[in-house]
């Protein structure tokens, strides 16, 4: 039974997302693609937060709540605004505000935020004028390659489209630069958890052809080419038909592995260790042979898309890189065919 303390509005968020994650859990377990739980999962978060935002709203005096409204926006980011959100991922928000925002912006923030934790979800936020949001991505790769993915929940639709495009443009501006923060920052992460490939217990998010090298993908073709989406990549002629199936076969293969992980946890887990791989492996019902044992099949499975991953990407990335005009015409003069 919840406790007699929360809100109505809250007791009503824990039940919708207790119901809601069995449900597709349960879809999950009968075998549903992995970006298809992904968007269910999504869509679920957005009709609990926006129950959540309308109650706080609500609780303000009218007239606050009149001028907050034409001010203010609700915007998921990261991988929550990707639509790609595991089932215990944190929830990554931001509440976009006017300057001229009213006195009821601080007491709607704390009265939302505070109802979000207290309906169990774990919570990345933050409050920010367009402006200032543009100028943390300049200095923060990671707060440029979250503020890329993002997208409106509910408030201001033409504030949400002012700070896209401000947002667009900033980075466009500073395109070199940034291509070179959010590829070092990768690289970095990479030496913390894995360079190869080859790991006897990978991180599926954060080692060498996991998940973060496809959303490296994304960020990298949205600052060079302002697009992240691989189908749209292959449709400018950025990314090659057969990269760009190899890319969406190997995130449907990870994501749906993530899933497995986080349900059968019941928390977040992204480190596929030797005990997941042996039950996994049994689940998904690799044979072995006299040769070779089920859960190294299931690795070898493992290991070809991660593989495949690191390839597309380390390529996608080194074309994308903006020449100098010393290096471009030197690649012009020299790459003349000579008869």
């Amino acid at each position: 039974m919840y406790g007699l303390t929360f809100r109505e509005s809250v007791r009503s968020a824990r039940e919708a997302l207790e119901r809601g994650r069995a449900s597709i859990c349960a879809q999950h377990k009968q075998g549903s693609p992995g970006i298809q739980v992904c968007e269910r999962l999504t869509t679920l978060l957005d009709e609990v937060l926006s129950a959540l935002w309308s109650a706080a709203v609500e609780e303000l005096p009218s007239a606050e709540a009149s001028d907050l409204g034409a001010s203010i926006a609700l915007v998921a980011h990261g991988g929550y605004g990707r639509r790609d959100v595991a089932p215990f991922s944190d929830v990554d928000l931001m509440i976009l505000h006017r300057p001229e925002a009213g006195p009821g912006l601080e007491a709607l923030a704390k009265r939302f935020l505070r109802d979000v934790f207290d309906a169990g979800l774990m919570l990345g936020q933050s409050v920010r004028v367009p402006k200032e949001a543009c100028q943390l991505a300049l200095q923060d790769a990671s707060i440029a390659t979250t503020l890329m993915e993002s997208r409106l929940l509910t408030g201001d639709a033409s504030l949400f489209q002012e700070f896209t495009e401000s947002f667009r443009r900033t980075m466009r501006r500073r395109e070199r630069q940034l291509i070179s923060a959010i590829d070092q920052a990768r690289r970095d992460e990479r030496s913390q958890f894995g360079e190869t490939v080859y790991l006897l217990e990978p991180n599926i998010k954060r080692s060498r052809g996991g998940l973060r090298d496809i959303q490296l993908l994304r960020w990298i073709g949205f600052a060079r080419y302002g697009v992240a989406d691989p189908d749209e990549l292959q449709l400018r002629g950025h990314l090659r038909h057969a990269d760009e199936l190899r890319i969406r076969q190997a995130l449907e293969y990870l994501l749906r592995l993530r899933n497995e992980l986080h349900f059968h946890a019941g928390k977040p887990n992204d480190v596929l260790d030797r005990s997941e791989q042996i039950r996994i492996a049994t689940l998904s019902g690799f044979p072995g042979t006299e040769s070779i044992l089920p859960v190294e099949q299931f690795m070898r499975e493992y290991f070809r898309h991660t593989t495949g991953v690191r390839s597309v990407v380390s390529e996608f990335v080194a074309n994308a890189r903006p020449q100098s005009v010393v290096t471009s015409a030197l690649g012009a003069f020299f790459g003349q065919a000579i008869e």
